[in-house]
């Protein structure tokens, strides 16, 4: 099934009005699938009924965060890395940074190969909808 995208307009950073607009393709049209829908996809894909999967998939939530602030990266092979990375405030000199310059955590995905040569089979569509 393509996925379908919609045009978007986006004036160009700190040229407003300076430049015209530009247009670019923006996915659409998704909707989330919840936990237990993705649970209950992997219970009729295995011989583990829905309430195992479900167990194991929350246990999997609860642990990764734990990973991550024991200072791990978690590689799944076949799917990604999850890693945390910080933000914070520079210094002039590497003498005056400290654990208070740190601002905040984010936490990033980086798919495996395999699944970014699934996503790059994608094929695309566009959405015939409200001026589109």
């Amino acid at each position: 099934m393509a996925l379908k995208y919609k045009v978007v307009s986006k004036k160009p950073r700190g040229m407003a009005g300076e430049k015209p607009p530009r247009y670019y393709p923006a996915l659409t049209g998704r909707h989330a699938i919840d936990l237990d829908e993705v649970c209950d996809r992997i219970s009729q894909r295995s011989t583990i009924n829905g309430a195992d999967v479900v167990g194991v998939v929350r246990s999997f939530i609860e642990l990764i965060p734990e990973l991550l602030l024991n200072g791990h990266n978690v590689k799944l092979d076949g799917f990604g890395t999850f890693s945390l990375h910080a933000s914070g405030k520079g210094k002039d000199t590497p003498e005056e940074v400290s654990a208070k310059d740190i601002t905040g955590l984010k936490m990033a995905f980086l798919p495996d190969k395999r699944i970014k040569r699934e996503l790059g089979k994608a094929e695309f569509e566009k959405y015939r909808g409200n001026n589109s």
